[in-house]
């Protein structure tokens, strides 16, 4: 520690001893300076001389000392605070150097003068306008800069934790930012993938990372068409193996919950060697299963990966974890659905042996045509499962009216055209079906306005009416019935092209007339087939 380094550092202590007059000392290991420019001559010689360092060494073991108030020698007085405000080493100290009137009255005067090769009269004569002080003074001013040490010492420490609260605040508000943002778009009515690529994006830029990679496991059926999926963000180099590192990841890190930073790859098995240097690996666990795993290396400018950055990455994927759980709930409750609903439609085509499979054929059918006419996915689902209990109402329906063979009588006709009602009716009773309503209710309608049960015309038609009546009337023209054999497809193709616009919907129907029917006929073989073996199963309990 020199004298030049440190008369440069001057912290607030420092400025008020020097208003005060007042000589601040920095005490180290290897030395002894005041602290500032102005300082008398005489204390300067003496501060730096190697008699006083020592008188200062030794304090420690002085039986004087009251509360770091020391009396070095016969009018020669230290006071010793705490420097930490004032950016000191951790051996510094800060010293307070005070001149009693016994000074010039004892031997202590001389013994300096000699250490520092003075003359004593001469020196006494350039003190005499020297302000000296008793030792209760030295001891009221040294307890007055104590006070003063430990206010700043409060205040810097307050400072840093300021600081510090800072800190964390900037980094919680960049974790809260992303998980808003996220939070914001975790709605399970946009395409997942489009909620992952934006996630790994994220979470790219505000970790500083040079790429992150979202691996989803193969093994978890629930998450249907997400199983084996990857997304990437970053500058990648798409001939390295990250599937292949995201599925070794997955199984590595089974059961393990929280991040884990590797700093040198070549101690990993696998290929992480060959993606990257380091990794951050974050797995996504619901109830103790691991669902995907998040990771990500090459950090800007080549800076080890930190805690903090992992632990937003951990919060991040914490969300994304409950992402997928909701996509498998979702899953679930769809299957469910579905699964009540085909056995619903099942019970309402068993009626009738004739009309067997119909709801399902109708509803792919008005899937297919839905699709092609340019309306959107959500709506399209929502017309298949329309179509898929559009003839729900039949249930009220008497059987034998439903299997009649030959021309029905007016007040059995009557009894047909009570279905749409009433299936309308039974879905009223079902929040979550409200919108399918138009479907079963407007399917018999007619682009002229001769249908049932409204006589609606034209676009007046809700367009789940217009739709499923279509492809209603296309199945009903090629599937056999109780009077008639099913017809052919060139028939039932003209007889739609020849009711454009008065059936039919005209845009639909031209629509239509240029679909590929081929899944259709595979359906309508699957049906035959499945109807042939109830058929033969039929018999043989006859026969037993």
């Amino acid at each position: 520690m020199t004298l030049q380094s440190l008369q440069t550092v001057s912290g607030p202590l420092a400025k008020r001893a020097a208003a005060l007059g007042l000589t601040l000392l920095r005490v180290g290991s290897d030395g002894v300076a005041a602290v500032g420019s102005d300082v008398d001559w005489f204390e300067q010689k003496l501060i730096n001389s190697a008699w006083f360092f020592r008188l200062v060494t030794q304090r420690r073991d002085m039986s004087s000392g009251e509360n770091g108030f020391f009396e070095l020698a016969n009018g020669l007085y230290f006071a010793e605070f705490s420097a930490n405000f004032e950016q000191a080493a951790d051996e510094e100290s800060l010293g307070l150097l005070l001149l009693g009137k016994e000074l010039s009255e004892t031997e202590t005067l001389q013994r300096i003068c000699d250490s520092l090769r003075l003359d004593r009269r001469a020196t006494e004569a350039k003190l005499e306008t020297t302000h000296w002080l008793s030792r209760s003074e030295a001891k009221r001013i040294a307890q007055a800069v104590a006070w003063m040490a430990n206010d700043l010492d409060a205040v810097s420490t307050h400072r840093r934790e300021l600081h510090q609260l800072s800190d964390e605040l900037a980094t919680n508000y960049e974790e809260l930012s992303l998980l808003y943002k996220l939070s914001s778009g975790m709605s399970l009515d946009q395409p997942p993938s489009a909620f992952f690529e934006n996630a790994c994006q994220e979470l790219q830029e505000v970790c500083g990372l040079g790429w992150v990679s979202l691996q989803i496991t193969e093994n978890q059926p629930r998450l249907n068409q997400l199983r084996g999926a990857a997304y990437t963000a970053g500058q990648i180099d798409l001939r390295k193996p990250l599937r292949q590192l995201g599925r070794e990841l997955i199984e590595q890190h089974a059961g393990r919950q929280g991040f884990t930073i590797i700093d040198d790859t070549s101690k990993l098995p696998g290929v992480a060697s060959q993606v990257s240097r380091s990794l951050l690996i974050v797995p996504l666990v619901c109830d103790g299963e691991i669902l995907a795993v998040m990771f990500g290396g090459d950090r800007v400018n080549d800076e080890h990966i930190d805690s903090i950055d992992a632990k937003l990455c951990a919060s991040l994927c914490n969300t994304l974890a409950i992402f997928l759980e909701n996509l498998m709930l979702l899953e679930d409750s769809q299957s469910l659905f579905m699964g009540t609903l085909h056995a619903l439609t099942s019970a309402i085509d068993a009626k009738d042996s004739y009309t067997f499979g119909h709801s399902e054929r109708v509803a792919l059918l008005s899937q297919m045509l839905a699709r092609a006419a340019g309306i959107d996915q959500a709506t399209v689902e929502r017309i298949y499962i329309a179509g898929l209990v559009h003839d729900v109402g039949k249930i009220g329906v008497p059987e034998d009216v439903l299997s009649k063979p030959g021309k029905l009588t007016d007040d059995e006709f009557a009894a047909i055209k009570m279905h749409p009602g009433i299936g309308a009716n039974i879905l009223r009773g079902i929040r979550q079906m409200d919108d399918l309503i138009p479907g079963v209710l407007y399917h018999h309608e007619r682009w002229d306005g001769k249908g049932y049960p409204e006589k609606r015309a034209g676009m007046d038609i809700p367009l789940f009416g217009r739709v499923i009546g279509l492809a209603d009337a296309f199945d009903a023209m090629s599937s056999d019935r109780t009077y008639r054999s099913a017809l052919s497809l060139e028939t039932v193709l003209a007889e739609i092209e020849k009711c454009k616009g008065t059936q039919f919907d005209p845009e639909l129907a031209e629509v239509f007339l240029k679909l590929d029917l081929s899944p259709y006929f595979q359906m309508i073989q699957r049906h035959q087939a499945t109807q042939q073996g109830r058929d033969a199963r039929s018999e043989n309990r006859g026969v037993a």
